[in-house]
C-alpha cells in the first residue's frame, strides 16, 4: 500500500510540473510589427532639377543637411527637390525620380530603402567625364562605406568614405578611376544607412555629350536579363548599343546571349559562347539591325555576371544617352507615375500582367498585358500610379521615358519591401533578476 501511494504522489508531481511547463511556454508570445522603411532619393545637385513623382500629397518627407529628423507633408503629387536629398514615406508605393539638366541629359531612377550592397555597372572616368557618384547617410549616426572601382585592367584598391549623419557626399568619377573609359563600381556599407545614386555625364570642352543615373544592381546573377534597350533608326542607321560586362567573381565566365523583340527572338553576333574575364569591364558592340522599337537582351552565365547596355539616343530632337540595366524578376508592388507617362516593356517567355492605373481623379482602371518574349504598354499622362499583380513567372519589366531634356530608364523593381521586426515584451525579470 505504501508503495502504491508512493508511486501516486511521484506520478502527480511529474504530471504537475509537466503541465507547469507547457503551460508555461504556450502563454509565452513574440510579437511583431510589420512596415516599409522609408526611401531615399538621389541629391540634387548644382544645375540639375529633380521631380519625384508619388500618388499623395499627404505623403510625408524630410531632407537630410538637417538637424531636424521631422518628416512633414509634400503637398504635391510631383515633388521638387531644390537641395540635398528626400527621405520619403511612401510606404509600399515607389516613387519615381526624374532629373534633368535642363536642355542637356535627363536621367531616371526609383527611390529605394538603404541596401546591404549596390552594384553600379556603367559610366566612364576618363577625360570626357563630368560625372560623379554620389553617396546618401540618412541615419542618425555616421556612417562607413567601402567603395571598390573595376576598369578595364582589374580591380583597384578599396576606398572607404566616412559620411556624417543625415547628409550625403561626393565623389568625382575622374578622382575614383582617373583616366579609365570602362568602370564599375561596388558600395558595400559597413555601417550607417546607405544609398548610392551615380551620374554618368559627358562631355568636351563645352560640348556636352548627354548624361543618365546609371541604376543600381544589387548582387551578380547567372541569369540576367535587361528588359529594355531603345532601338532608334534614323539617317545615320540605327543604334550602336554597347553592352558592359563584369564578373566579379575569380573564375572567367561563359556566356550565351538571346535577343527577344516584336521583331522575334534570335542570339546577337559575337557575343554567344564568349568567354569574359573576371574582374574586368569588359564591353563588346551590339551591332543590331531591326526596326525602330525596344528589345529585351537575355544573358545565361556559369558564373555570376553583372552586366548594361549603354545606348544613344534622340528624344524631341535632344542627343542624349541611356544605360539600360539589368531587372529583377517582377514582384507585386505600386509605382508612382505622376507627370511621366512612361512606356513599360516585359519581357519573359510567356509575359502576363495585371496593370492596376490608377488616374489623377481617383478612378481605377485594370489592363491585362499578355505576349510571348516581350510586350509593351504606354501610361497615360493622367495615370498617378501604376500597380503590378498576376505576374507570369520569369517575367521582368523596365520603364522607359522621354523629354525635351533627355530620355531615361528605370528597371521595375520595388524601391521598398515590407520588413517584420520583433516587438520587445516587458518581463518583470528585467527589474528583478
Amino acid at each position: 500500500m505504501r508503495n502504491r501511494r508512493a508511486l501516486i504522489l511521484i506520478i502527480a508531481i511529474t504530471a504537475v510540473m509537466f503541465l507547469s511547463n507547457i503551460l508555461n511556454f504556450t502563454v509565452s508570445t513574440n510579437r511583431f510589427n510589420e512596415s516599409y522603411p522609408a526611401v531615399v532619393c538621389p541629391p540634387n545637385t548644382s544645375g540639375l532639377s529633380t521631380a519625384i513623382s508619388l500618388t499623395s500629397p499627404n505623403t510625408l518627407a524630410r531632407k537630410t543637411g538637417s538637424a531636424s529628423m521631422k518628416s512633414t507633408e509634400v503637398g504635391f503629387r510631383r515633388y521638387a527637390v531644390a537641395a540635398q536629398s528626400a527621405v520619403i514615406e511612401s510606404g509600399k508605393v515607389t516613387p519615381l525620380v526624374w532629373q534633368v539638366r535642363k536642355g542637356v541629359w535627363a536621367g531616371a531612377i526609383a527611390c529605394s530603402a538603404p541596401a546591404a550592397a549596390q552594384w553600379f555597372v556603367g559610366a566612364s572616368a576618363d577625360i570626357t567625364a563630368k560625372g560623379s557618384l554620389h553617396i546618401v547617410n540618412s541615419g542618425l549616426g555616421r556612417a562607413l562605406v567601402e567603395v571598390t572601382v573595376f576598369t578595364e585592367n582589374g580591380e583597384l584598391a578599396p576606398r572607404n568614405v566616412s559620411i556624417r549623419a543625415n547628409s550625403y557626399t561626393s565623389l568625382s568619377l575622374a578622382s575614383l578611376a582617373p583616366g579609365s573609359k570602362k568602370i564599375a563600381i561596388y558600395l558595400l556599407p559597413r555601417a550607417g544607412r546607405i544609398n548610392g545614386f551615380l551620374i554618368d555625364e559627358r562631355g568636351k570642352g563645352l560640348t556636352s555629350l548627354g548624361g543618365d543615373l546609371v541604376n543600381p544592381t544589387q548582387a551578380a546573377t547567372t541569369k540576367l536579363q535587361i528588359p529594355a534597350i531603345p532601338q532608334q533608326v534614323g539617317r545615320g542607321g540605327t543604334t550602336p548599343h554597347t553592352l558592359r560586362l563584369l564578373v566579379p567573381g575569380d573564375v572567367d565566365a561563359r556566356i550565351t546571349a538571346e535577343i527577344r523583340s516584336t521583331d522575334g527572338t534570335f542570339a546577337p553576333v559575337g557575343i554567344t559562347d564568349r568567354v569574359i574575364a573576371h574582374k574586368k569591364v569588359i564591353e563588346l558592340p551590339m551591332d543590331i539591325t531591326m526596326a525602330a522599337g525596344k528589345f529585351a537582351l537575355h544573358i545565361s552565365s556559369d558564373q555570376p555576371i553583372l552586366g548594361s547596355v549603354f545606348s544613344p539616343t534622340n528624344a524631341q530632337g535632344k542627343r542624349d544617352f541611356v544605360w539600360s540595366t539589368a531587372a529583377e524578376d517582377l514582384t507585386e508592388f505600386t509605382m508612382a507615375t505622376t507627370g511621366l507617362a512612361p512606356i513599360l516593356v516585359f519581357t519573359g517567355r510567356d509575359v502576363r500582367v495585371t496593370l492596376e492605373l490608377t488616374f489623377t481623379n481617383g478612378k481605377s482602371r485594370k489592363v491585362n498585358v499578355a505576349e510571348e518574349d516581350i510586350a509593351t504598354f504606354k501610361v497615360p499622362d493622367s495615370v498617378r500610379s501604376v500597380a503590378f499583380t498576376g505576374i507570369s513567372k520569369g517575367t521582368s519589366g523596365a520603364a522607359l521615358i522621354a523629354s525635351k531634356s533627355g530620355y531615361g530608364y528605370v528597371p521595375l523593381n520595388p524601391g521598398s519591401e515590407l520588413t517584420k521586426y520583433s516587438v520587445p515584451a516587458s518581463n518583470i525579470r528585467v527589474l528583478n533578476p
